[in-house]
């Protein structure tokens, strides 16, 4: 088989996509050493993919949400004649003529209606023209979507019914690498250079409106009120600064929180491991998730997780988790005080969480989805 693989997600912005992509091509390229595979990276993409002879890597400098996508990707593929394009997000080239499958991470750009916010209002129109076009147009086409969830799924099935019966599930996946602790020297180094607190909550990703920062400031804000106990406990952030940053860090500035929430852009991989290693919790009451990788990253490294009850995180984080109503801030309250008010329980989430992460490997992933393209073939 030839087999082409639209990557763009790959690129300088660190991403859930991004993650999920390089580990998919990554495991794929150790299992499969018999097809022939064409990847398409973004052009700024400079971290490196571990591929075997029989991939080959190429850039294009356009964006995965682009009308390049839609109209004009075919013609940059063409030259290789792939059998099966599988493009690893939701968008396709729709004069594309051979088998197609697209993956479906969440529906956020329909079911959020603050997606394309922070926008100038003409600018916003258009992507929201364009999602509502584009996503059922390519779902409809794409001869399977590859969705990392049930909740995805269940997402498609109420907006796109005819769509349902041609999605497959396919969790994400943790690498060994990712849940290995750090050592000492490293932990030391780290916490030095980023100035750590002694005792911190983390959150890791993005800061659109579905990670629920807003309603997270306040639920820690209230909690650390509550408690004169915890007036030592900090929120460490790494995130990549979109444009909703600027409200998020105003709305810090306002609650006068600059001393206890610490704010730090991409960090790398061996730096994150540490702070995974040093949080005493991960805080990740967000909503639209299509995933959740950093509960797994979490999980595998011995770090207690607070999650939501909404979308993809209950399948994911299993009994292992503290779960939380992300639109009730007495909520996400609550489950903090649990948290901290019983020793116990938090040894039960470290157990459980290491037991919960054995449920997901990349070999895994990369199997079901070699498994696919052998079906369309044949």
């Amino acid at each position: 088989m030839r087999i082409a693989i639209d990557a763009r997600y790959l690129g300088a912005e660190y991403t859930g996509i991004g993650v999920y992509s390089r580990h998919l091509l990554e495991s794929l390229a150790r299992l499969d050493h018999e097809n022939e595979y064409l990847v398409v990276t973004h052009a700024s993409y400079r971290g490196g993919l571990e591929l075997a002879d029989n991939f080959e890597v190429v850039t294009d400098a356009s964006r995965p949400v682009s009308l390049r996508t839609l109209c004009t990707m075919q013609r940059a593929l063409a030259p290789f004649e792939a059998d099966v394009l599988h493009s690893l997000f939701p968008l396709a080239p729709l004069l594309w003529r051979k088998k197609l499958v697209v993956m479906a991470y969440d529906l956020q750009p329909l079911l959020d209606p603050q997606f394309t916010g922070m926008r100038h209002p003409v600018l916003r129109s258009l992507y929201d023209i364009f999602y509502r076009f584009s996503y059922p147009a390519c779902l409809r086409k794409a001869d399977y979507v590859i969705s990392t969830s049930y909740a995805t799924k269940q997402d498609i099935k109420m907006l796109f019914p005819d769509v349902a019966e041609k999605v497959l599930v396919v969790h994400g996946g943790i690498a060994p690498e990712e849940i290995s602790r750090p050592s000492p020297e490293e932990i030391e180094r780290v916490r030095e250079k980023y100035d750590l607190p002694r005792r911190f909550l983390f959150y890791l990703g993005s800061t659109r409106p579905n990670k629920n920062l807003m309603q997270m400031l306040e639920a820690f804000e209230e909690f650390i009120q509550r408690h004169p106990e915890h007036q030592d406990l900090h929120w460490v952030m790494v995130v990549s600064q979109d444009r909703f940053f600027d409200p998020v860090f105003t709305r810090i500035r306002e609650r006068n929180l600059l001393g206890r929430v610490r704010i730090h852009e991409q960090v790398s991989e061996a730096e994150k491991a540490v702070f995974f290693s040093q949080a005493e919790l991960l805080y990740y009451v967000t909503k639209w998730e299509g995933f959740g990788l950093p509960v797994l990253e979490a999980q595998g490294i011995g770090l207690p997780v607070l999650a939501s009850t909404h979308a993809s995180l209950p399948e994911v984080c299993g009994t292992a988790a503290l779960m939380a109503d992300p639109d009730d801030k007495d909520s996400i309250v609550e489950a903090l005080e649990k948290f901290y008010g019983d020793p116990g329980l938090q040894r039960v989430m470290v157990e459980r969480g290491l037991e919960n992460v054995k449920r997901f490997n990349w070999e895994k992933v990369a199997r079901e989805v070699l498994a696919l393209y052998t079906h369309l073939l044949t």
